[in-house]
């Protein structure tokens, strides 16, 4: 079952998995669930398996910096876009196979609620430890198509497709440390 951050049967104990996001533990759990951003959970008995946070919104956004502002929407006839900027298995999680069924379970959530266009911004963890200097677009997208990495090995087994390498995507240490700043939108319109 997935929940969102706000909605009955949420248990506000689920947000302390937030203040251990590994993909982005750096942005305040306030910010997560403000302006156009929200916070999906999947659940299994009650347990928690997968975190999801979301910006919706009117565009397809390709760095953090618009993912953490608000684009004025102002109906939901507005909102065009979902983009899962942070996506990870909970701590306790036992069910195998739980983020597929994550994804899909938010994309027929979403699209109830007039969302149609569906993309990730994701990090691309360790890409500095492939290669000794920036690489070219093409030289990424063959590192990610070789599921050499967790994150695109994830996205892309699970139908998304590489929508857009995007550099200065993310100014964190963290970012700039595992991959030059660069990010991936993946997209999640095919499945």
């Amino acid at each position: 079952m997935i929940l969102q951050y706000g909605q009955d049967g949420f248990d506000n104990k689920w947000i302390e998995f937030l203040k251990h996001d590994p993909v982005h533990p750096l942005i305040p759990f306030e910010k997560k669930i403000t302006g156009n951003r929200t916070v999906f959970v999947f659940t299994d008995n009650n347990i928690p398996q997968f975190m999801v946070c979301a910006r919706i919104g009117n565009k397809l956004t390709h760095n953090m910096e618009d993912v953490l502002s608000d684009d004025g929407y102002s109906s939901k006839f507005d909102v065009t876009y979902a983009i899962f900027y942070s996506i990870f298995r909970v701590p306790e999680a036992t069910l195998k196979g739980a983020g597929k069924i994550t994804i899909k379970e938010i994309l027929v959530i979403c699209k109830s609620r007039g969302v149609n266009r569906f993309f990730t911004l994701s990090p691309i963890p360790s890409l500095t430890q492939f290669f000794k200097k920036i690489p070219n677009e093409s030289q990424i997208r063959a590192h990610l198509e070789s599921f050499d990495g967790p994150v695109s090995k994830f996205h892309l087994s699970n139908g998304a497709k590489i929508q857009s390498i995007n550099y200065n995507a993310d100014s964190s240490d963290i970012r700039l440390n595992e991959s030059w700043g660069i990010m991936v939108n993946y997209d999640y319109n095919f499945i």
